[in-house]
């Protein structure tokens, strides 16, 4: 069974995995949609090689303008040769099938696969990831599928969430086996909207999941204040102190090193900028579900 954790080549996703790769994890395969063609791509790319992490890079980006610009400042195609570099592709109509060999293929839309697959255009050596539809579990009987979800839900307010603190999040291995698949993939505690720009918000939210009883949960740490878009660093204190409270009462299996940064930023009371927060929930995910893929695999 592998996790796919699925993010975008924003610099703070690129910041967290670059933490992450120090060590390999092998059934954690971190899939990177590129967004901006930035050195610190390829960098990380040949840091997971040296260290025997393997990443998937989607080769057809559909957001942001990354797969429209024809020369690359920081290319990554020569990393492709490496074994731990490996090639995804997000499946369109208009795809070249003979690309699709021993990759990792994303399925958005059910069409878009029944036209590759009444047309024998999808090479059996390829891992398809796509949406938990059981008409879509009937197309792909017999091959080596995964599925692919977003479990985070977004209130239409962020200050919503302080409504509802504690929440389950997922529990896609069960689920997996359950269908016969052979891994599983989400976005994380981004979501799968991509926006080309960050936005204000009127609050400051923590999102950090945990493990309790075979299942992932999150918790959301909400800040006070929400009337306006001011503040934020003071919006920031907030949320934090009620993250570090929790925090104070995890049992090993769910701290991080990660949670350990956030208790320093708290005893500094420092305000590091929200990309640096969410490359440390990033980081934190990616460790609480490497440990449960292991306690899973053990179980």
């Amino acid at each position: 069974m592998i996790y796919y954790p699925y993010l975008r080549g924003r610099q703070f996703d690129l910041a967290a995995l670059s933490t992450f790769t120090e060590t390999a994890t092998p059934n954690v395969v971190p899939i990177i949609e590129p967004v901006r063609d930035v050195p610190a791509l390829p960098k990380l790319l040949s840091r997971a090689h040296q260290n025997g992490q393997s990443l998937a890079v989607i080769k057809n980006p559909q957001v942001d303008h990354y797969n429209y610009q024809a020369a690359k400042r920081y290319p990554i195609d020569d990393l492709f040769r490496f074994s731990e570099i490996k090639p995804a592709y997000i499946l369109t109509p208009l795809l070249p099938s003979e690309q699709l060999e021993n990759s990792l293929v994303i399925v958005q839309h059910y069409a878009d696969l029944k036209l590759f697959i009444d047309h024998d255009w999808l090479p059996n050596s390829a891992t398809i990831l796509a949406p938990p539809e059981a008409r879509i579990r009937r197309l792909l009987a017999g091959r080596n599928f995964g599925h692919l979800f977003d479990h985070y839900q977004v209130p239409d307010h962020s200050a919503d969430f302080s409504r509802l603190t504690d929440s389950f999040f997922s529990n896609d291995w069960q689920f997996a086996e359950q269908y016969g698949e052979t891994g599983f993939s989400d976005y994380l505690t981004q979501g799968a909207p991509y926006f080309e720009r960050g936005h204000a918000s009127r609050t400051v939210t923590l999102h950090l999941i945990y493990l309790s009883n075979q299942q992932i949960r999150i918790r959301h740490f909400v800040s006070d204040q929400h009337e306006d878009f001011k503040h934020q660093r003071e919006k920031y204190f907030e949320a934090l102190a009620k993250a570090v409270a929790w925090i104070n009462t995890l049992s090993p299996v769910n701290q991080t090193p990660a949670t350990a940064q956030l208790l320093q930023l708290a005893d500094e009371h420092h305000f590091p900028g929200m990309g640096v927060l969410k490359s440390l929930t990033i980081q934190h995910h990616l460790t609480i579900m490497s440990r449960y893929m292991q306690c899973e695999g053990n179980a």
